[in-house]
């Protein structure tokens, strides 16, 4: 979701982005506004009327905002880094670096975001009563903004995965039983309750009342809610993969070497495209000295290859990210991640005993959550 979206800057160390999806949102809110206070008001001109309902939307939006905050500021109190805020379609969503480590933490982030949405929408309806003019543009924004603050903290108090309420419902059961994975269960259980519940209550009103752009909008919240659901089990599962697997267990231990003093070009013909690695060690008499990839070799001219050595391109052994045996598959996908790296060498006692390939770790990674294990 970040990948497309704009930064706006940044709170407390954490990216805010807009994901392209929220300037949809963004229109049709404004225009549904716009049209409602046009029709309510017909004494207000029509530029008061677009006015209000921009100013009303953004403020909406900052609104969501301040509710992501709140789950980020307890997130960051608790030792969980944010890494980034990003709005769209359905509102707002927090990355965090870690999942919470306890019931407790959990409790209280998910619980954080209703509470600013709950406070804002009194903040909202004491401005209201403090305009004192009824029906002024001011009065009308600040009672609308009132009812959907009250609307949003109700609504993500619905005990439906991945929603604040599923998350609170999720550390209720941690609680009582003791049992991370059992909270997580039950949580998934009732997101998937939840999302059916609202696809099918979209469905009825269209069905039964005849309201079709309410009942579709409902439905679609619902198929919305349900991947979110069906998505945070996948992750829930790798998660637990990538924090108890060593190193040990997936590392590749047959590690592919190439001389140092080797051309690019032999290196590319008779080792790369005769083997189908993209990748390989540079060796010199023994010792690991560094790694050199295609994209490294990509630096010099082809003309060139013939004449360079891998030693000229390879990433030096000093400046190699390395893991050891004993780390887990978390620590391994930070780091790829973060560096942009398709091989994590495995370093004991300052030997490379093996690696890690991206493709590889991935593939299995898939495999599990496929099989749910």
């Amino acid at each position: 979701m970040l990948d497309s979206s704009f930064r706006l800057g940044s709170v407390l160390g954490i990216r805010i982005g807009v994901h392209y999806t929220w300037f949809i949102i963004f229109a049709l809110l404004t225009y549904s506004l716009y049209a409602v206070f046009a029709y309510q008001h017909e004494q207000w001109q029509s530029s008061v009327a677009l006015g209000t309902a921009v100013v009303t939307s953004l403020l909406f939006f900052a609104s969501i905002l301040l509710h992501e905050l709140g789950h980020s500021v307890v997130a960051l109190y608790r030792g969980i880094r944010v890494r980034a805020i990003t709005l769209f379609i359905f509102g707002g969503m927090a990355q965090t670096e870690k999942d919470a480590e306890s019931a407790a933490t959990e409790f209280w982030i998910a619980i954080a975001g209703p509470i600013v949405s709950l406070l804002l929408a009194g903040m909202f309806y004491v401005l209201a009563l403090l305009t004192g003019q009824p029906g002024a543009p001011a009065t009308e924004a600040c009672t609308w903004l009132a009812r959907i603050n009250l609307m949003v903290a109700l609504f993500n108090l619905l005990p439906g995965f991945p929603l604040d309420g599923g998350r609170v419902f999720r550390a209720i059961v941690w609680w009582v039983s003791g049992n991370a994975r059992k909270g997580m269960q039950w949580a998934l259980w009732s997101g998937r309750v939840v999302a059916y519940g609202l696809i099918g209550y979209g469905l009825f009103v269209i069905l039964y009342h005849g309201y079709v752009i309410n009942g579709m909008w409902i439905a679609l919240i619902g198929w919305f809610l349900l991947n979110l659901t069906q998505a945070h089990g996948r992750e829930y599962t790798l998660g637990r993969v990538l924090n108890n697997v060593t190193v040990l267990h997936m590392m590749r231990r047959d590690v592919p070497r190439v001389a140092a003093t080797t051309p690019i070009l032999e290196w590319v013909d008779d080792y790369v495209l005769t083997h189908g690695l993209r990748a390989y060690l540079v060796d010199d008499e023994g010792r690991a000295v560094g790694l050199v990839t295609l994209s490294d070799a990509s630096r010099i001219e082809r003309a060139e290859w013939g004449k360079v050595s891998v030693r000229k391109v390879m990433t030096p052994y000093e400046r190699l990210h390395m893991v050891s045996p004993d780390a887990n598959l978390a620590q391994v996908m930070r780091l790829m991640y973060e560096y942009s790296l398709n091989q994590v060498p495995v370093n004991r006692n300052g030997d490379i005993v093996g690696w890690i390939d991206r493709d590889y770790l991935l593939r299995v990674l898939q495999l599990h959550s496929e099989t749910g294990r």
